[in-house]
């Protein structure tokens, strides 16, 4: 590479000062290279022979008094910098927020008697760590004529020095890029800590130290520190308002110094930020001093416009995901983006790789996570980000929505394999149909409800079911009327839903209601009509009208054969709803023989294993223990246990119910 012209030093002589790297101007922008720079020989001294003046150092504030709960990554920063030199300095990176800065700023502070200089550098661009690199020159060689050069030979003359000295400290703060490091990190004669958004890049430069948000209890303990309004009745809901901040430090410290400024409750607070969640989180304190870019809001929008720059899919993703759960999402659910949604594979692939580098989601090989305030961001329209209009915020919650309606596995109630995806993605779910507003609601949230209420009823969470399918009726009812047939399925599963938490009188009127409508719109022997009868037949039997449930279920039975045949699901279904109502007529007998026949069935068109084969098989033992057949029915039940435990854990409901049968 060849050398930089000579500066002009008024036909003085010149001298070559410098290191293997330096710096270079272009226009404005001062970037760090492998060149000289020529100052003249009376201009500055050599930096081998100047000392660092005793406690050199310019870090902003002193250790942050409310530095809570950061042991684990306190001792893992100490153990890198107290490894034998030259050593592989610390890059702490995490999401924007989580105290990246004020967990440097603590161990600098404590090593300010041990190094010197200790210099705090900020790193967001090339021309800012030169400028700093030029403050550190003029603090440790006040020449005049130093003085008075350009930012950048100040700089490289700062390099030149710390290459001839050693136990010195640079905390070089929010890299934006770790090419524009390597120069610096080059001089291994002192110690670095680096702070980052970005999680990668760093492999041959720095050795990775993520961090998280804090703790719970750190957090609820931080925002005590720092309200200096706090009572100890506030505690409940300074937890609740810890966990609604996602444990951030930033947004915790923003929060106490907002209820402090306003004199507002923390509850006050808690209702704003729930109502207002862009505005809360752009929010700085009442004459508050501190810099207003240092808010959650501005934080994050500098880093989604640097990403949305670089990759546009990137900022699509984003605004999708703020639609989910703050809980894992699978990473194979996202190959709906490329099947379904006609995203391209790779530039997904790319888009992903680049948010997890600036820590805006978890990324590994088995699922995406986002931080709850990201998300709450991100979702929040906002006039002065060109990221985040109405218009781009609605598309991304409409492609969230037919995402998981495609990546959903149809038919809840029976699919048992599918249930595992539906215990994964069920979250979303709920989190998406709960964040969208009520008059924006369309028939594919409605879709989701109903199926989410299907398998919150098959996995007997019966309150969660009923919410959903009242949900569903609403949006079907405004959209389609009353007597659609998609509102009359919805219906029918907000009638079970009413079943099943015991509310028999509520579910009545929509079983009838819905029964009489099938027969009216579709006929007496169509498969919709005959699913309302079953449905209204059981719910007769659980009202103790047993001959009524009787009648309609045989009745169903014979509809159900003529329709379907012998073998199809829900004649079987109908034979095994005859069943229960001979037993709860008390003729166990006939109940008996049903209830084999129904198992037969089930485990020829389902499978031994089946959920609801395992259903007819405890049903069965039941009617053998109410016919005084007790080692019969045991010998079931513990075959049931056994099964309940395999497909759905050792706590569940039903698992229970099979245990208690046996005692």
């Amino acid at each position: 590479m060849s050398e930089r012209p000579p500066i002009e030093a008024s036909g003085e002589r010149a001298v070559a000062v410098g290191s293997n790297s330096g710096i270079v101007s272009t226009g404005e922008h001062a970037t760090i290279d492998a060149r000289t720079v020529h100052l003249s020989l009376d201009a500055v001294q050599q930096p081998a022979d100047v000392p660092a003046p005793r406690g050199t150092t310019n870090l902003p504030a002193p250790a942050h008094p409310d530095f809570v709960d950061r042991v684990e990554p306190l001792a893992r920063l100490e153990a890198a910098l107290a490894e034998p030199s030259p050593a592989v300095p610390p890059v702490v990176h995490g999401l924007g927020g989580t105290g990246k800065s004020a967990l440097a700023l603590q161990v600098a502070h404590r090593h300010r008697h041990r190094l010197n200089p200790v210099w705090w550098l900020s790193a967001d661009s090339a021309s800012s760590l030169t400028h700093g690199l030029a403050d550190l020159a003029a603090r440790l060689a006040p020449h005049p004529h130093l003085a008075t050069s350009t930012s950048t030979e100040r700089a490289e003359w700062a390099l030149s020095w710390l290459q001839a000295h050693q136990d010195w400290l640079l905390v070089l703060d929010d890299a934006a890029s770790p090419h524009d490091l390597a120069p610096v990190l080059g001089v291994t004669t002192g110690r670095h800590i680096i702070t980052s958004r970005r999680a990668t890049g760093w492999r041959r430069l720095a050795q990775s130290l993520p961090l998280d948000s804090l703790p719970p209890d750190a957090a609820v303990e931080l925002l005590m520190r720092t309200i200096e309004s706090y009572e100890p009745d506030d505690e409940p809901t300074l937890t609740s308002l810890a966990r609604e901040l996602g444990n951030l430090p930033l947004a915790l410290e923003q929060a106490a110094a907002y209820i402090d400024s306003t004199a507002i409750t923390p509850a006050a607070y808690l209702n704003r930020l729930r109502r207002y969640p862009g505005r809360m989180f752009a929010a700085t304190a009442s004459g508050q001093e501190a810099d207003d870019q240092r808010t959650v809001a501005r934080i994050w929008q500098l880093s989604i416009q640097a990403i949305t720059n670089q990759q546009p899919l990137a900022g699509d993703l984003l605004r999708l995901f703020a639609w989910f759960a703050p809980a894992p999402l699978p990473r194979d659910a996202l190959e709906v983006l490329h099947e379904g949604l006609g995203e391209d594979l790779l530039a997904v692939d790319e888009a992903l790789a680049l948010l997890s580098d600036y820590s805006m989601i978890n990324l590994s090989r088995q699922a995406v996570t986002v931080h709850r305030l990201v998300q709450a961001v991100a979702r929040v329209p906002d006039p002065a980000d060109p990221h985040r209009t109405i218009q781009d915020i609605t598309r991304a919650r409409e492609r969230a929505t037919l995402l998981l309606e495609q990546a959903l596995p149809e038919n809840p109630l029976f699919n048992v394999a599918g249930w595992p995806r539906w215990r994964q993605l069920l979250p979303h779910v709920m989190a998406l149909t709960g964040q969208t507003p009520t008059e924006e609601k369309d028939l594919h949230t409605a879709g989701l409800l109903v199926a989410a209420s299907g398998y919150l009823q098959g996995d007997h969470q019966a309150s969660a079911a009923l919410s959903c399918a009242k949900q569903a009726v609403d949006i079907h009812t405004r959209l389609q009327g009353p007597d659609h047939p998609a509102t009359l399925t919805a219906r029918s599963f907000l009638a079970s839903a009413h079943r099943a938490v015991g509310d028999l009188q509520a579910a009545l009127p929509l079983h009838e209601q819905n029964l009489a409508a099938h027969e009216h719109v579709h006929g007496l022997d169509h498969p919709d009509t005959l699913v309302a009868r079953a449905n209204l037949a059981y719910l007769y039997a659980l009202r103790g009208e047993l001959a009524r449930a009787r009648d309609l279920h045989q009745q169903n039975l014979t509809d159900m054969q003529h329709l379907h045949g012998p073998d199809h699901p829900h004649t079987i279904n109908a034979r095994a709803n005859l069943a229960s109502a001979y037993r709860d007529m008390g003729d166990l007998q006939t109940a008996i023989d049903l209830h084999r026949q129904a198992v037969i069935d089930y485990e020829r068109v389902y499978g031994t294993d089946h959920a609801e084969t395992v259903t007819a098989r405890s049903n069965l033992a039941y009617a053998h223990r109410l016919a005084g057949q007790v080692d019969v029915a045991t010998a079931l039940f513990e075959r049931v246990l056994s099964d309940r435990i395999r497909l759905y854990g050792p706590d569940h409901p039903l698992t229970e119910l099979a245990r208690q049968f046996l005692e």
